[in-house]
């Protein structure tokens, strides 16, 4: 199968590439709907151009995740999907291959996915749509909450929960003051946090009623079978917006086959492929049939990649010197 915009002396060229060819190609990606939406519109396309199999595997996208791959099982890898911060500080670190056209902090790879994260909760136990202020009233809701174990998208809930306006979100962040103010908030909840590392592990959280409520992709549950798609609210006025991104390990950078495949992936019309095929938004019957709030939804927060591409390492150290002292 040849994507449209792809042409045939293209598809000509990767198919000589992948000609000779014997072990699977390998990918990290996220699990869950996300996976499976890939492989639906991009692995089985690609594995039906070169005529070779490509083999998925889940990771957690963390940057020591993938040092530690690298140094146990290097040129495993063809390609590997994280969050595209993580992806500018592996860059920077030299663990992925590097355009050497490009000396940017996103010389490894452009954004080539957004995944909007937002709570969801249990609709038997609401009477009302709960926000995230709702989200730490643990004594009108009891019940675990879950989140994300990584200060990216957990730091800027916490502020959104103690009433810090979208808008002004990396602003107050970039203070001490305001890291302080994330880590107090948090402090109010952290008995009842039930933690998770991956997108498709937040879903199993909630479909498992591991938590009353929690943090989501929202894919992961307008996707879901119809049982739980009509069990589970989600709240759509303060959903984060998450960037993905596509690199190849530093010790495939001479693989031509890892080479080929990341820039079939980056190609524009995989780019919206994907778009179109991830589920980001309630139909258009859910939301006639919704509150008069949720037919006029607001785009989503956009997590900062560039405030997190420099402050991560910091923030994540301080994070989990927290989370683990409970």
């Amino acid at each position: 199968m040849v994507l449209p915009a792809f042409s045939q002396a293209d598809a000509r060229s990767i198919r000589r590439i992948h000609r000779t060819v014997v072990q699977p190609v390998r990918i990290l990606t996220f699990g869950g709907a996300i996976t499976s939406t890939q492989q639906k519109v991009l692995f089985t396309p690609y594995a039906q151009l070169i005529k070779h199999s490509l083999a998925p595997s889940s990771w957690d996208g963390g940057i020591e995740s993938l040092r530690k791959q690298e140094t146990v099982a290097p040129h495993r890898w063809a390609a590997v999907m994280m969050e595209t911060s993580s992806l500018q500080i592996s860059c920077s670190l030299g663990l992925l291959v590097r355009d050497p056209a490009d000396p940017s902090p996103n010389g490894c790879g452009q954004s080539s996915a957004s995944i909007d994260f937002a709570m969801a909760w249990d609709r038997s136990r609401f009477d009302t749509p709960p926000d995230w202020s709702d989200f730490w009233d643990v004594a009108r809701h009891p019940g675990r909450r879950s989140l994300r174990r990584d200060p990216r998208t957990t730091l800027e809930i916490a502020l959104l929960a103690d009433g810090v306006s979208p808008d002004s979100l990396y602003r107050v962040l970039n203070t001490q003051d305001g890291v302080e103010r994330a880590f107090r908030k948090l402090d109010q909840l952290r008995p009842y946090i039930v933690w998770w590392s991956t997108p498709e592990e937040a879903a199993r959280i909630l479909k498992s009623g591991g938590a009353l409520m929690g943090s989501v992709p929202t894919g992961e549950i307008l996707g879901a079978a119809q049982a739980d798609r009509d069990r589970f609210g989600l709240y759509w006025p303060q959903r984060l917006q998450v960037n993905y991104a596509w690199g190849v390990p530093k010790t495939s950078a001479e693989e031509n086959t890892a080479l080929a495949l990341t820039a079939w992936l980056e190609h524009p019309t995989q780019k919206q492929a994907f778009a179109n095929a991830w589920p980001s938004l309630p139909s258009l019957a859910e939301i006639n049939a919704g509150s008069p709030d949720s037919r006029h939804i607001l785009p989503p927060i956009a997590v900062n990649d560039t405030f997190w591409s420099s402050h991560l390492s910091t923030l994540s150290a301080r994070f989990e010197r927290w989370a683990e002292d409970r």
